[in-house]
């Protein structure tokens, strides 16, 4: 009898060792990304940390140049059958390639799935299935200086009221020197698209089938918006210009640019604060932007769609999320990552960092639609021309309606 259990024993474990075997014949994928050499650094140490888990994987990443550069790239080789394994695109990007990707969602755990932040499992998910997962993100936030600004506002109307207070003629000859505020109309249109989440406001409707963005809502976002254009500089160049030129006082922008804004101030001698957006009257969410990893499923092994499976969910792990996010000057892309050790001692004494954290888990993703960056050119264009009073409020949204009308079919 014992001799039995002996010899079943040993068959079970020559079978499992059989199977292990299988499943750890070497394979190779293939990464195509956009990330300069500033972040290949970082990110060729969690591949390296990724082989060295996962030893039978060779993962052989490709600078691909910059997002539209990987994008051509990526399409170019979908119509040739061969595309990277792994991609790092937008998830506009990703919508009409997903006959050809691998629905991630349905390969993760429920837990892992569940850990990605909802406004970016929103973003990655296309008829009711995530197609890809959250990698460089950064969220928007309100940069204020310290040494005029005791109290952030937190409203959409203490912001105006503070703005209009801090926009003055400081050497008395008939013009303004130092402006309340900034807004980057053409260069940084999602500054609407926070009006308009913050309104209640949306670009489209539902199922896409409709334009909604000159509703009542939208309406709303524009009209306030156009409410700041006397308190504003109304320009294309980045707001650190004009903070080093002592010319502006506080500004809703992006946490990439907090190294560049927090420098701009040193320059001048003031410290900078930073604090959530001004809440509008439905809520202070505010635009999630980066790329995201997609796994293809066209001209690939089926065990080169395992690796990238987990390859990507390797990168979700909250310790490898923290890393990225601290040496990227990114944002952690699950909730689990703001409570990984490494993160928590890097915002411990950190305010402008956990003030972004608090905006990341409360952030909404771009819109997931095909057509979303020729859409983007239309919201440029709509926001400019209303905050250099060239069209009314009402002007400006009815015009981009139109154009969005255009962009619905796909």
């Amino acid at each position: 009898m014992k001799s039995w259990k002996i010899g079943v024993i040993g068959l079970v474990v020559v079978l499992l060792f059989g199977l292990f075997a299988v499943a750890e014949e070497p394979v190779t994928i293939t990464l195509l990304h956009a990330m300069k050499p500033t972040h290949q650094e970082p990110l060729l140490k969690l591949i390296s940390d990724f082989m060295a888990e996962y030893p039978y994987i060779t993962v052989e990443p490709e600078y691909g140049g910059y997002y539209g550069d990987v994008e051509q790239k990526v399409m170019a080789s979908v119509v040739a059958g061969n595309p990277p394994t792994v991609a790092q695109l937008y998830e506009n990007v990703i919508t009409p390639l997903i006959e050809v990707l691998v629905p991630i969602g349905t390969a993760l755990p429920e837990e892992e799935r569940a850990d990605i932040l909802d406004g970016l499992a929103a973003a990655a998910t296309v008829n009711g299935i995530m197609y890809s997962v959250p990698f460089n993100k950064s969220i928007m936030v309100l940069y204020y200086r310290k040494d005029l600004i005791d109290t952030p506002p937190t409203t959409w109307e203490e912001f105006r009221d503070l703005a209009a207070a801090l926009t003055v003629d400081t050497d008395g000859d008939g013009n303004i020197d130092r402006w309340g505020t900034i807004i980057r109309a053409d260069g940084n249109p999602e500054l609407f698209l926070n009006y308009l989440t913050q309104a209640g406001g949306t670009i489209l409707n539902e199922d896409w089938s409709e334009v909604t963005i000159n509703n009542e809502a939208g309406l709303q976002a524009m009209e306030y918006a156009v409410s700041l254009a006397p308190y504003a500089i109304v320009d294309n160049a980045y707001e650190s210009d004009f903070l080093k030129a002592d010319q502006v006082c506080m500004y809703v922008s992006t946490s990439g640019g907090a190294k560049y804004n927090y420098l701009a101030a040193e320059s001048i001698g003031v410290e900078l604060g930073v604090a959530l957006a001004p809440a509008g009257p439905v809520n202070n969410r505010t635009m999630i932007q980066g790329a995201n990893f997609a796994v293809f499923d066209r001209g690939q092994t089926e065990a080169q769609k395992e690796a990238g499976i987990l390859f990507c969910r390797f990168m979700l792990r909250p310790e490898n999320t923290a890393y990225w996010a601290i040496e990227g000057n990114y944002l952690p892309v699950t909730k689990s990552g703001y409570e990984d050790p490494a993160w928590e001692e890097h915002v411990a004494n950190d305010p402008g960092k956990q003030v972004m954290s608090e905006a990341m888990l409360n952030g909404f993703g771009p819109l997931n639609h095909p057509n979303y960056s020729d859409m983007r050119l239309v919201f440029r264009t709509m926001f400019e021309e209303a905050m250099l009073l060239e069209a009314t409020p009402q002007e400006a949204l009815d015009y981009a309606a139109m154009q969005l009308e255009d962009l619905l079919e796909y």
